[in-house]
């Protein structure tokens, strides 16, 4: 009998494991901490409910999926990103980021994405049309106007790019956590803004007294920022990104986000 017993309790043991298992909460994953900046489109922005989207949160969440991380969006600062994923060795900066020297020191960089090109937002007819603008004109244009400054995002090319446009001139630039912030300000505490392509052109696309030109400046190519210790994650990463690239996945994302923000 007390064997019967045993072997009945047995059973039930195991089956109580097996029941435990099956109901194991997603939370259980292993966490992927993703830090951007939400005031990019259509990279990043918030949607009407206040969360964070956009393309890079697309095709981070479809990585994490696909390599079994439960993926968490922090909104920060832009210029303390990379302090975040530095110090945690699950963490990715996703947020437009270019690849540069400077970075490269302090993170792991993906493979190429996407690429870019600064432009410059200003009143309506403030150059012509289709006009590919150096950096001089444009401090020469805030040099006529009330307000000597240029707004750009803090951390960002633009933000390098702007000053140093503007060394040795009466102009200056003006530090913002994101170019919509700063493109509020056009006309008042800053004349113009500088800021990456697509961020430029959403943002003239929601204001009609605005319009954006490209400036006379090098292509820059996206990346994600990773702690240096993760460079398997990397390696997997970049596979996922490789293949989502061949199959337009990330065209898709960028096509469907650049409509309404």
């Amino acid at each position: 009998m007390k064997k019967i017993i045993a072997i009945v309790l047995a059973a039930l043991m195991l089956a109580t494991a097996l029941v435990l298992a099956s109901c194991e909460p997603a939370d259980s994953k292993p966490t992927l901490n993703v830090y951007t900046n939400a005031g990019f489109a259509p990279y990043e922005y918030l949607d009407s409910n206040g969360n964070v989207v956009g393309v890079d949160m697309d095709v981070i969440t479809y990585i994490g999926e696909q390599l079994g991380y439960k993926v968490v969006i922090n909104d920060i600062e832009f210029n303390q990103i990379l302090n975040e994923v530095a110090n945690d060795k699950f963490a990715v900066g996703a947020a437009g980021m270019t690849k540069k020297p400077a970075r490269d020191e302090v993170a792991l960089a993906s493979d190429i994405y996407a690429t870019s090109i600064q432009y410059v937002i200003a009143p309506k007819g403030t150059f012509e049309a289709g006009a590919v603008v150096p950096a001089a004109d444009v401090v020469s244009y805030i040099l006529g106007q009330s307000a000597k400054a240029i707004g750009v995002q803090k951390g960002t090319t633009g933000a390098d790019l702007a000053a140093g446009a503007v060394e040795g001139t009466d102009a200056s630039t003006m530090e913002y956590s994101n170019a919509i912030v700063a493109s509020a300000d056009i006309g008042t505490t800053v004349s113009a803004v500088i800021i990456d392509k697509m961020p430029a052109e959403s943002i003239c696309s929601n204001n009609a007294n605005l319009e954006c030109w490209q400036l006379d400046a090098d292509v820059e190519s996206y990346v994600m920022y990773f702690n240096k210790e993760a460079t398997e994650l990397v390696a997997q990463v970049n596979e996922i990104l490789g293949q989502m690239i061949a199959d337009g996945k990330i065209d898709e994302y960028t096509v469907n986000h650049s409509s309404g923000n």
